[in-house]
């Protein structure tokens, strides 16, 4: 008994120590400082979080004020140069201003673009910008290649787009005066539209677009007629009374990729509708194969129109010349007898192929085809005839009146000249067009330019990016 009250002397001694009073001391503080600290450490990372939060909102605040104010000048700058040509009478005028107003509704569409308006359908003020832009580049097409000014039916044309301009004009200007004064904010506008679903109410900004969208809706449709309007190359015709089943799709499908006797296993996989009503069909890889390959076929007389076979190539074993010479064999197999490369492109190590058919000495680049040949072996891997099985057709050409040596006369000097030749191109407006093709070079930089082989005018110019590699022969035959 006196041991154990000795030992529980000791302990209590222990425990009333110095030492173990200022352990337990240190311990009681232990936990409210850690906290403490995790406390400040979670405030930092905060104030961190919403420093960038805010310079990020702040960022996006100064482009959504730069994309509204340069909208109301651009649409300032329309108006200003619709007036200006319709109170002209100089030829060289409305060449100058039909050019601004093409340039400066590219860049009042690029504006609309760069607002959060998302929610806000802008319809009506899109379809006059759009407008805008296809009349001025008609008029600018013909008046740069005519002697002559505006005709009374333009003018008329260009008036109507003017008052329509005076109003998007005006309601900019007031949204542009609010926004100022009441220091409106447009990252506010996108957080409650996204919090609202766009169903946001009552908020000055987007009240004021659709004001706008409303006076712009207030104007009847503008018939630009056949002289404005964008047109497409007549399309190849197709018996409607005919149409293959899917099962002789798969047929000639097969026989056409894979050759006669082939044993794929192919399967329908849609049905495309639209300008070339076609079967959607893929084939398992066999054995030993790693992909499958897909193929469209016209429903209308089973011509095959897409293929592809998505390999994964790795490394390149096979070069651009010797990958073209294989694609062009691929096209002479398949009743592609005399096509003419234009174009190759490399993409990862792939290479990519164009060729267009002749009709005599002319190109036809409307029909062009395009074959994809995989670098590391030079297996045929894509094939793309759409265009050629929409368009190719005996056409009914007309004579060049420009002659090469005319043509040779009026080539900018600088340019130094590697290839002419006759071509067909569509031009903007989908029109077909019989040109003398000039390829050439200035320095390092590589162009193809289209002469109208009637009248002699420019019609297109085309830079070659450098990744384009062109070589000729003795014959002036293009090779990749």
């Amino acid at each position: 008994m006196e041991e154990d009250r000795e030992q529980q002397d000791r302990d209590q001694q222990r425990l009333n120590s110095p030492a173990r009073g200022a352990r337990n001391k240190y311990r009681g503080w232990l936990l409210p400082g850690l906290l403490g600290l995790a406390l400040v450490a979670v405030s930092i990372w905060g104030y961190g979080e919403y420093y960038d939060r805010q310079k990020l909102q702040n960022r996006a605040e100064s482009q959504y004020q730069l994309s509204f104010h340069e909208l109301s000048w651009h649409v300032d700058a329309i108006s200003g140069q619709l007036a200006q040509l319709l109170i002209s009478s100089s030829r060289e005028q409305n060449v100058l201003g039909l050019a601004t107003v093409w340039r400066q509704v590219f860049a009042a569409q690029a504006d609309i673009g760069g607002l959060p308006l998302a929610f806000v359908p802008l319809s009506k003020t899109e379809k006059f910008l759009s407008d805008s832009g296809e009349v001025s580049y008609a008029l600018l097409s013909r008046v740069t290649q005519s002697s002559g000014g505006l005709v009374d039916e333009e003018v008329e044309v260009l008036s109507e787009l003017y008052d329509r301009s005076r109003v998007l004009k005006k309601e900019l200007a007031g949204m542009a005066a609010q926004v100022l004064n009441r220091q409106l904010s447009w990252t506010q506008v996108e957080v409650a539209a996204l919090e609202a679903n766009g169903e946001l109410e009552d908020n000055t900004i987007v009240n004021g677009f659709q004001l706008m969208e409303n006076k712009m809706g207030e104007y009847p449709e503008l018939n630009l007629g056949d002289d404005f309007a964008q047109v497409q190359p007549e399309a190849k015709k197709v018996d409607g009374g005919r149409q293959i089943s899917p099962e002789q799709a798969i047929e000639i499908a097969r026989n056409w990729w894979f050759g006669r006797g082939d044993r794929h296993s192919g399967a329908l996989v849609y049905e495309g509708v639209g300008d070339v009503p076609a079967y959607g069909l893929e084939f398992a890889a066999a054995s030993g194969e790693s992909f499958p390959v897909y193929v469209d076929v016209s429903k209308g007389d089973g011509t095959v129109l897409w293929a592809m076979n998505p390999k994964t190539v790795a490394g390149e074993k096979v070069d651009l010349s010797e990958g073209e010479r294989k694609a062009l064999a691929f096209l002479e197999a398949h009743g592609f007898a005399d096509v003419a490369p234009v174009k190759v492109e490399q993409q990862d190590s792939m290479g990519v192929y164009t060729f267009v058919p002749r009709q005599g000495d002319v190109l036809l680049y409307p029909d062009q085809i395009k074959v994809r040949v995989a670098l590391d072996n030079g297996e045929i891997t894509g094939y793309e005839g759409t265009p050629f099985y929409m368009f190719h057709k005996e056409r009914s050409l007309p004579p060049a009146s420009l002659s090469e040596a005319q043509l040779k006369k009026q080539i900018n000097p600088n340019l130094q000249v590697e290839l002419i030749r006759l071509a067909l191109i569509c031009n903007y407006w989908g029109k077909e067009v019989l040109v003398w093709e000039v390829r050439g070079s200035y320095k390092d930089e590589k162009f193809v330019l289209f002469y109208n082989a009637v009248t002699g005018s420019e019609e297109e110019i085309t830079r070659i990016t450098p990744e384009l590699k062109f070589s000729f022969d003795v014959d002036g035959e293009e090779n990749a």
